[in-house]
């Protein structure tokens, strides 16, 4: 397993997406302390690091004329304080579970499905949305986050099909949904939800860790491949979609 020390390593690992235009704007909306991308360094020329909380504390100043990285803090109950197509790249990292958590009196499906019609709304024609977050079809995700009663504990908003579904929904093209595993701080290995490439890869792993299994181990692990069932049990996916130009 390859580590990754920095946030911004382990964001181009799990992303790997083309870098934005040269002067192209960033945003990261967050709920933790510290989101992945300020601070460090980033193939955007502007980045806004934008924390959502209770209270707009640190409002949005605009990004005329100014390079660097930017802090605001808004709140989760207001409207977005961005003008309509403003940024090239936007991250969601964990930020639809953390959401979810905050507004309990609702569905978690719902919660994530309003905010990505939000953020398609900032990110400019041709610009990109990625994000990942808890798998909520994964028992494990599930049961591991279940009666957290932080504000920004996670909740599992999206499963492997519900979160295209709201994707496509939010007006995003060309949406791509994978699995990450072994865990999302230490990527190894990237699998698409498709059937027959979720197969291909689980199989690939499967057969390389072979010796280190019993028989009944394998077999088991390999017709749980061949199903095609590890895209609803591994505990994290990743997403990514473009705003149509």
């Amino acid at each position: 397993m390859r580590p990754y020390h920095s946030g911004i390593a382990r964001l181009r690992a799990l992303y790997q997406l083309p870098t934005p235009p040269g002067n192209g704007a960033a945003l990261e909306l967050h709920l933790s302390d510290r989101g992945r991308v300020a601070g460090d360094q980033w193939p955007a020329e502007l980045v806004v690091s934008c924390r959502l909380g209770a209270l707009a504390t640190r409002p949005w100043q605009g990004l005329a004329g100014v390079a660097g990285t930017h802090d605001c803090q808004v709140s989760y109950d207001a409207p977005l304080p961005f003008p309509p197509a403003s940024f090239d790249l936007v991250i969601l990292h964990h930020t639809l579970d953390e959401l979810a958590a905050v507004f309990r009196n609702r569905s978690a499906h719902q919660v994530a499905g309003e905010w990505l019609q939000k953020i398609a709304a900032i990110t400019r024609p041709g610009g990109v949305v990625v994000g990942c977050g808890l798998n909520r079809t994964s028992p494990r995700s599930r049961l591991r986050h279940q009666g957290a009663a932080s504000a920004t504990a996670e909740r599992p908003a999206l499963g492997i099909f519900s979160c295209r579904a709201a994707l496509l929904r939010a007006g995003l093209q060309d949406v791509q949904v994978f699995n990450l595993w072994p865990d999302a701080d230490a990527p190894s290995t990237i699998a698409s939800i498709d059937a027959a490439a979720s197969r291909r890869a689980f199989r690939y792993v499967l057969e390389s860790t072979r010796e280190s299994l019993s028989r009944s181990g394998y077999l088991t692990r390999r017709l749980v491949a061949e199903l095609g069932i590890n895209r609803f049990l591994e505990e994290t996916l990743f997403f990514w979609g473009y705003k149509p130009c």
